[in-house]
């Protein structure tokens, strides 16, 4: 299994993001891989196939995704022409706080992480195809990264970076209007939504994540998804987080030494008492002991 890392990509640690525009050749197969940054694709012409969770899934003009760091993919050219896709790799450190801001929005959570989960299911159409006034507002928000980052010229992190969150936010819209537009026999079952949501969840449990917010990305009500979460999980959401969040630190405790605040702080909670308070409830001591004891 190959695996990427950042620094291979990364020429400045303080801007961890590169893009580039590259060629998928007739029949050129890029073996499986991961990495541990998120991976961001967008098909301006061709048709390659993607390998993804142990499928091939088609590649078609306007198509865009993104893949979550770790998850294992690879690419299949085609056999009659060749494939032009967009790069974009970053750490999402990039931005950290944008990332957090747009967290609000239902239709973000649903394209940049729980479509990811949802391309198991058969059902459900893989990627998000955008229609042509899309594409074209798109690409050209690309050509310019991609023409800044080549040039390195001064300023061009600043650019980049503002066209890149405005990137986000227009793929939201666009993953909003087009999951409308589709046909009910593609539109993911409630159990695929919890589903998606519990494993985004147990990924992201340090960030501030509502149940409003997540029953809207859902399409349900609060009392429809809360009802439906507790029977998958056999908690509430907050108990779920929660305990999603101690896990986190148990692991951080034995294998780390830093501080109990910054631990806490790391996994989401910004009041050390509560956190002291929460760790005692899952695990019956508090993190000194625990750290004490872990060996």
């Amino acid at each position: 299994m190959i695996e990427m890392r950042g620094q291979q990509f990364f020429d400045d640690p303080s801007f961890p993001f590169f893009i580039d525009r590259y060629t998928i050749k007739q029949n050129e197969i890029i073996a499986p891989h991961k990495h541990d940054f998120v991976e961001f694709v967008y098909i301006v012409s061709g048709n390659a196939m993607h390998e993804w969770m142990d499928k091939n899934s088609p590649l078609s003009p306007g198509d865009v995704f993104a893949i979550e760091p770790n998850t294992v993919h690879g690419y299949i050219g085609s056999s009659d022409q060749e494939t032009i896709v967009y790069n974009i790799l970053f750490h999402r450190t990039l931005l950290e706080r944008e990332m957090e801001a747009l967290l609000r929005f239902p239709a973000f959570i649903d394209f940049f992480y729980l479509a990811p989960f949802l391309r198991n299911n058969a059902s459900f159409v893989p990627y998000t195809a955008l229609d042509n006034y899309q594409r074209l507002q798109l690409e050209s928000h690309l050509r310019v990264m991609h023409e800044e980052f080549k040039q390195h010229r001064d300023g061009f992190s600043i650019i980049i970076k503002s066209r890149w969150i405005e990137c986000l936010v227009l793929l939201s819209r666009y993953h909003n209007e087009n999951r409308e537009s589709l046909q009910a026999p593609n539109t993911p079952s409630s159990y695929d939504w919890i589903t998606s949501i519990v494993d985004f969840v147990e990924r992201h449990c340090e960030q501030e994540l509502t149940l409003i917010s997540l029953a809207e990305t859902c399409r349900m009500s609060v009392s429809s998804f809360t009802a439906k979460f507790k029977r998958a999980t056999g908690m509430s959401l907050v108990e779920f987080k929660h305990a999603a969040q101690i896990r986190r630190a148990c692991q951080a405790l034995k294998q780390s030494d830093d501080k109990i605040a910054i631990i806490a702080m790391n996994v989401g909670f910004n009041d050390i008492s509560f956190f002291n308070r929460i760790f005692r409830k899952y695990t019956g001591c508090t993190p000194r002991e625990f750290r004490k004891n872990k060996n």
